[in-house]
């Protein structure tokens, strides 16, 4: 593989690492909705604001916010509004897997309880 397409899908990985957090997932969701300061969000989330400030530093490594300073106030903003479209898009995705699996499962579709037993196999130390 080349050093561009490895350093391409390194970017992807620490993406989808900063995206791996609910907080930074619902703090994107409000920078989204407007720049905001980490007191306003901080404020907002119901965490410290040390807290926020890791979660947006984070955030901001990845690339997916910016900061612009306004007097003596930090805004936070969203460059990247396409990640949360990409979390709604597979979110949306998985949950209807997820309910197609339960109607064939109501339908009595077979479970993993009516596959014949599997022979055991033993682990060698090798692996």
């Amino acid at each position: 593989m080349e050093s561009s397409t490895i350093r391409r899908y390194d970017l992807r990985v620490e993406m989808f690492k900063a995206l791996a957090h609910p907080m930074r997932l619902f703090l994107l969701d409000k920078i989204r909705e407007r720049p905001r300061c980490v007191c306003e969000l901080a404020e907002e989330v119901g965490i410290d604001k040390s807290v926020a400030s890791k979660h947006l530093s984070q955030l901001k490594r990845a690339g997916l916010i910016d900061d612009a300073k306004r007097g003596t106030l930090v805004e936070y903003r969203l460059v990247a509004p396409c990640v949360l479209d990409l979390a709604a898009c597979a979110e949306g995705a998985i949950v209807e897997a997820r309910k197609k699996g339960i109607a064939e499962w109501e339908r009595g579709a077979p479970s993993l309880q009516d596959e014949p037993d599997m022979p055991e196999v033993e682990l060698s130390d090798s692996l």
